[in-house]
């Protein structure tokens, strides 16, 4: 009796602990927030990725990613080149990075197929100073691109 009740309390108390969200993955330095992206066409060559960088305990600097579905990445928004440069994207300590479709975000380039809605796809930030994450780019949205 004693048995059943201590596994119904765990059970119980398991059910209202708040599980640890899917989307979130941590650096030594930092938490990355829901990496995203929308569908693409079939003939699509680019695709916005869009992500918040936050809990930033020490400056670092997004120097890489990678995926299968990229053939490169590059920073882009209003008032940036469409050069390719070299991923450099400044993480301050402290503060709150969120990369949106309509402002600063990642380019995905080259894309190697399309990207499904409701599908994952493996993605790895590269950081300066932190060890390399292992993320998921998340296709959460029909897009029009």
């Amino acid at each position: 009796m004693t048995t059943r009740r201590h596994l119904l309390l765990a059970l119980g108390a398991a059910a209202l602990s708040r599980p640890a969200p899917a989307c979130d993955f941590f650096s030594s330095h930092l938490r990355i927030w829901h990496p995203w992206t929308r569908a693409t066409r079939v003939d699509a060559e680019t695709a916005k990725l869009c992500m918040r960088f936050d809990e930033v305990n020490r400056t670092d600097r997004l120097i890489g990613v990678e995926t299968p579905v990229a053939g490169g990445v590059r920073l882009a928004g209003p008032g940036l080149p469409d050069d390719a440069a070299p991923l450099s994207l400044l993480i301050r300590e402290g503060q709150e990075l969120t990369l949106t479709e309509d402002g600063l975000h990642l380019e995905l380039l080259d894309l190697q197929q399309p990207l499904q809605i409701g599908r994952s796809y493996p993605l790895r930030l590269v950081f300066e100073a932190a060890e390399p994450v292992n993320a998921l780019l998340n296709v959460d949205y029909a897009g029009l691109r």
